[in-house]
């Protein structure tokens, strides 16, 4: 029996899908219980430590004498914060198409596993607040914003799936809405702007007025947004109280947050290969700026966030603004940018764009490398159902 036949057969079989459930639901709450005992400061000082030594062979890991790195204090006194766009001009262009040893070994391994345990998570939270929803009765339908550029990319989407959902897991760049409409869903995964459109088109197609009479088994939606989309509001009136709408926040070089419907408020996920810095936004511009970490921040004070992640980006500036509003669990909201007045840095990094538009030929759509880093261009971002754009400068 081929791999497609028996994924096919698994996911038909109801007995397959019943033992299943009951297994995923279980396997949930001892995640969650996992969860709720770790200390979220020794998870983070691992996870940069672990980081750390896997880059230590890497060009940036050689630049910023990556041995010498024990503590935290290390890390901060010899990495300095960096933009996407200073990792590119420095580490990822010269080196561009092949990354592999630029600023992380070339795996993306970790990178799966970190999206595969927040969407573990974001399930896990549903299925606890929710102990009703049988959210494998159907077909789980995420929506990428992009499709792989490559045939080998392919298996690339799947990895980010927990193994026990992806046999009921339909995976599309493209909306195909006679298809998506016919089928059973009971979970959509994806950006707000995608699934508004495949909402309006599938009504359309079955000539309905809600998108519940397409979708009746509809039992959760696992959205990102841009924070230029406002709020996703709409999707409650789209769908009614039925359906568990949940944010999930993140980049494609890994994921940050996603809403703890307990709380109401985004949980911060630090046990999920990430590793993350707080920076005063006053002070986000200087290169040398004070940063600090989970357990050193203040309550309801805004911070810049800065991301260190298994995919290159070492205290890399997201451009977004958090602040915490409870411990434990690790609970945050994110704060609106306010427009601001160009700074000299800003000035700097126009001048240095329009120096490198007029120098060089337009890079091609960039994807991740099968053997290089999934890193990314100046103001370019990858796009996926775990993703959402930084901030444009």
């Amino acid at each position: 029996m081929s791999g497609n036949s028996l994924q096919g057969w698994v996911a038909r079989n109801s007995l397959v899908r019943r033992a299943t459930e009951a297994a995923f639901a279980a396997a949930g709450r001892r995640h969650l219980a996992r969860l709720g005992q770790l200390a979220p400061a020794r998870c983070q000082r691992r996870i940069l430590l672990g980081l750390v030594h896997q880059a230590l062979a890497t060009r940036f890991g050689t630049d910023h004498d990556f041995r010498r790195i024990r503590t935290l204090e290390d890390y901060r006194r010899l990495v300095p914060l960096y933009s996407r766009a200073e990792l590119w001009r420095e580490y990822w262009q010269p080196a561009y198409p092949q990354l592999a040893g630029a600023t992380w070994p070339g795996t993306s391994a970790a990178v799966q596993a970190a999206h595969r345990s927040a969407l573990a998570t974001a399930l896990a939270l549903a299925a606890h607040v929710r102990p009703r929803l049988r959210l494998l009765s159907g077909t789980l339908l995420s929506l990428t914003d992009e499709g792989p550029s490559y045939r080998t990319e392919q298996a690339v989407l799947t990895e980010r799936l927990p193994v026990l959902i992806r046999p009921y897991t339909v995976s599309s760049a493209e909306i195909d809405v006679e298809r998506f409409a016919s089928l059973p869903v009971t979970v959509l995964i994806g950006p707000v702007e995608r699934l508004q459109l495949l909402m309006e088109k599938v009504k359309q197609v079955r000539g309905k007025r809600c998108v519940r009479d397409v979708w009746p088994q509809l039992s959760a939606i696992l959205y990102t947004r841009r924070a230029s989309d406002g709020p996703a509001s709409w999707l409650g009136k789209e769908t009614g109280d039925d359906v568990l709408l949940l944010e999930m926040v993140g980049r494609a070089e890994g994921p940050i947050a996603v809403e703890d419907p307990s709380h109401g408020l985004l949980r911060l996920l630090f046990d999920h290969g990430v590793y993350f810095e707080f920076v005063p936004p006053a002070q986000a511009d200087d290169p040398r700026s004070p940063r600090f970490g989970f357990d050193e921040i203040e309550l309801g004070v805004p911070y810049e966030l800065a991301l260190t992640s298994p995919a290159g980006l070492w205290a890399c500036r997201l451009g977004r603004t958090v602040c915490l509003e409870r411990r434990d669990p690790p609970l945050l909201r994110f704060l609106e940018t306010a427009i601001r007045k160009p700074t000299a840095a800003d000035i700097r990094r126009s001048a240095w764009a329009t120096e490198q538009s007029l120098s060089i030929q337009p890079l091609p759509d960039f994807h991740p490398q099968s053997a290089g880093t999934p890193a990314t261009p100046p103001e370019r971002s990858f796009h996926s159902p775990w993703s959402i754009l930084a901030d444009r400068e």
